[in-house]
């Protein structure tokens, strides 16, 4: 590859990252709603004020000695501890709840890594063969037309390991040994990540070998995942006294595999082809791929199917209360690579698709998507599960239902919600998050700055921010030189 053309795509991917981290900052949710993210984001803050993994009785599980645990997965929390460190000063200086200004403050670090995994979708095309423009478009609707837009705002380890995994699959590929050293580095990460990371470093020796690499080299991938899993191991014996002891019992069992499989990819409820239509066209992709990088092409399809099989397995497929297949949120970048490499008439379908897949998760940028789940539960109509293949689905009802926490956040008052006894609640009359418009500003008055200024800010990082991805948006006649592979 000419180095000038090497140092175009680094600076595209840049720019991509660069401006969806922007794009991301300016619709920042207020809080974390999920069970899940308050555990670890717990986490974070007994690191600061206690020095400990230790949290508060009701947020995890008892472990060695009696101390309560939360059975989540570390790195998020550990990478997490310095913003809940300045959180803790600003909360001193503004005089808010330390809880609240931390999990503002854990957000931001979300949309950088969902910006960063675009990036690496955008690398990831490129060297399957996509053209510099179906590179950026895949890159773009990565983020703007999948549950990526949904979750950059959360505090899950889905979006780390979504990082993790592309990041990891990305330098792979290059081959080198330098390049695979980082993609072990990112293969260990992804094991701490989530335990379900440790399929990464397997799939990606495979591929080294099949591609004939020294096996020296084919090894460090598992060396990587091995090292993961060993720190993961000593963390679940320091918390509760056995290496394999999560803290949750995960049952995988076969039985559980045809409706995991048919509920992540096709069900209304929690489909990906519904959350995240442009997917389905990665099929195509695959196909040309795997004319010019036929090994390349297996891995990622091999990833993909390892995060389906895996969870498929589980009974718990559908993740509680989710936007669309949560536990699928890793493998989506790389299925989103592959559709770069499309033209023609597939080019157009997505386009269209990024469109349609824009207007369902885009509610979710000013509304928390569980305020529907809050509704039906209000209503005593049963969630989860047995919304799988129902028209119940939230991408059918995510936009009223967000209409709706709109109008009850024009009849509240930020400060007396705020200033209520905080107690988990998953009804809406009882939360504070269900009562307020889901971005950074709408809370300010708690500050005492006016709304007005922060909209104003937003509305100004948001315009730099697409301003920097159109940026690295290629010039015609680069497309055109540097075309893809035909279906």
């Amino acid at each position: 590859m000419p180095p000038s053309l090497s140092d175009n795509r680094n600076r595209q991917a840049w720019l991509l990252a660069a401006g969806f981290s922007l794009i991301f900052l300016a619709i920042l949710a207020p809080g974390i709603y999920s069970v899940d993210g308050n555990a670890m984001l717990a986490v974070s803050e007994s690191l600061v004020t206690h020095r400990g993994f230790t949290v508060p009785a009701g947020v995890g599980v008892p472990g060695v000695g009696g101390r309560i645990y939360s059975h989540w997965y570390p790195l998020l929390s550990v990478l997490n501890a310095p913003f809940a460190y300045v959180a803790l000063l600003v909360s001193r200086a503004v005089h808010l709840p330390f809880h609240y200004v931390a999990a503002v403050f854990a957000l931001p670090m979300m949309g950088v890594l969902t910006a960063g995994t675009a990036a690496f979708v955008f690398l990831l095309a490129r060297h399957l063969g996509a053209s510099a423009a179906g590179a950026w478009l895949a890159a773009v609707s990565f983020c703007i037309a999948t549950v990526a837009l949904a979750y950059g705002r959360t505090f899950y380890a889905e979006p780390l390991l979504a990082f993790l995994t592309a990041g990891a699959v990305y330098f792979a590929f290059g081959l080198s040994t330098r390049r695979v050293s980082y993609a072990s580095l990112f293969a260990a990460l992804a094991m701490l990540a989530k335990p379900t990371g440790i399929l990464v470093g397997p799939v990606l020796a495979v591929y080294l070998l099949l591609k004939r690499a020294p096996l020296r080299r084919c090894l460090l991938p598992l060396m990587g995942t091995a090292a993961g899993f060993t720190l993961f191991a000593a963390f679940n014996v320091m918390r509760f006294g056995h290496p394999l002891d999560f803290g949750i019992r995960s049952p995988f069992q076969l039985a559980y595999l045809p409706a995991g499989v048919a509920g992540l990819i096709a069900s209304p409820g929690y489909g990906l082809l519904w959350y995240c239509p442009t997917t389905v066209l990665a099929i195509f992709g695959f196909r040309a791929a795997r004319k010019e990088k036929k090994f390349e092409a297996l891995s990622v399809a091999a990833v993909f199917s390892g995060f389906l099989v895996l969870h498929s397995a589980l009974p718990y497929w559908f993740a509680a209360w989710s936007w669309g297949p949560r536990y699928l949120v890793p493998a989506v970048p790389l299925l989103c690579a592959l559709t770069g490499l499309l033209h023609g008439g597939f080019r157009k379908a997505l386009v269209v698709l990024t469109l349609a897949g824009f207007a369902i998760n885009v509610p979710t940028t000013f509304s928390f998507y569980e305020r529907y789940y809050a509704e039906l539960n209000d209503k005593g109509i049963p969630t989860e599960q047995t919304m799988a293949w129902s028209l119940r689905a939230p991408w059918l009802h995510g936009w009223p239902a967000a209409i709706r926490e709109m109008q009850d956040a024009r009849q509240s008052d930020v400060r007396e919600i705020f200033a209520e006894r905080s107690i988990p609640s998953r009804t809406i009359s009882e939360s504070r998050a269900l009562r307020v418009v889901a971005v950074w500003w709408w809370v300010l008055p708690l500050m005492h700055i006016p709304r007005w200024v922060g909209a104003g800010l937003s509305g100004l990082i948001l315009l730099l921010g697409c301003w920097l991805v159109l940026r690295g948006r290629p010039p015609v006649a680069e497309a055109a030189e540097y075309p893809n592979f035909g279906c």
